[in-house]
């Protein structure tokens, strides 16, 4: 039986790997930062007629890390799938950051993840066989205003992912990156009330992102789908890195992809939302 251990599993993605992940036979360890928070988790997996294990681990934390590590080997024997999935998304344009909101960024959706990499590492090792699952974003692909410190965290973990997959591949061990588009979750609530909403210099940028995460909000992907797409990237037998999460995620990444940049940088000069949505249109195409 595969034994998992997941990070972020509160709500939202986590929490929907977790069950799903249950449901397909693996032995999942469900973390999270504070334990108390596992009342939705153990709802949802009583629903689903499956048991998880509610493991306090918080990515912030060193010795919480390696406790938690140390806790799954001790009682499972092993780690077969490590799924990092907490994260921070909170939005800022770049003149509107400070030190202390970078690094704790950059603390949890990159430090963290890379911390719990090297603490599985050596049993994968000894085992000759794991996967790594990093949960992405599409803005590793494609950055838009206020996304910046965000996309920058995601980028980094796509780089580190790249890297464990040729460093793992001799001993067994894959590595890929997830890339969800809009998923509706907590998160996406959160971040969207990250936005200033003041007058300032980038306000009506800043209004653009909003209607973008409202519109995420209401018809962005369920959790669930994500998950399905964790599941299909551990159980796949080709060596693919990047798995964007659905149609939707591959629109943005290819509609980016074949947008010269100064269309791309000229969009954001646009004066109104109706327009910023016409030309967005007019670059992308109809979303799917």
């Amino acid at each position: 039986m595969t034994t998992t251990l997941i990070t972020g599993c509160s709500t939202g993605i986590g929490l929907a790997s977790a069950v799903h992940l249950a449901a397909r036979g693996h032995t999942v360890y469900a973390s999270m930062r504070i334990a108390a928070n596992c009342e939705e988790l153990l709802s949802a997996a009583k629903e689903a007629g499956v048991e998880v294990t509610v493991l306090t681990l918080d990515v912030d934390r060193s010795d919480s890390i390696r406790d938690g590590v140390e806790r799954v080997i001790s009682e499972a024997g092993r780690v077969d799938v490590l799924v990092n999935n907490a994260g921070l998304g909170d939005l800022w344009a770049i003149e509107d950051t400070t030190d202390a909101g970078l690094l704790q960024l950059f603390r949890t959706n990159v430090f963290g993840p890379i911390a719990l990499i090297r603490a599985v590492l050596p049993a994968m090792r000894a085992a000759g066989s794991g996967t790594i699952v990093n949960v992405s974003s599409v803005s590793a692909r494609i950055v838009s205003a206020f996304s910046g410190p965000y996309a920058a965290t995601k980028s980094a973990m796509e780089a580190i992912t790249q890297a464990v997959a040729v460093e793992g591949a001799a001993h067994g061990i894959r590595c890929v990156a997830i890339e969800p588009g809009f998923v509706r979750t907590p998160m996406l609530e959160k971040a969207l009330s990250t936005l200033p909403v003041a007058e300032g210099p980038y306000t009506t940028v800043a209004g653009f992102i909003r209607t973008l995460y409202e519109d995420g909000i209401e018809g962005g992907d369920d959790p669930f789908d994500v998950a399905r797409t964790i599941e299909a990237a551990i159980n796949s037998d080709e060596t693919v890195i990047q798995h964007p999460v659905g149609p939707a995620a591959e629109w943005v990444i290819n509609g980016r992809a074949a947008t010269p940049d100064s269309e791309w940088v000229d969009l954001w000069t646009s004066g109104t939302q109706e327009e910023f949505g016409t030309r967005f249109l007019e670059l992308f195409g109809e979303p799917p």
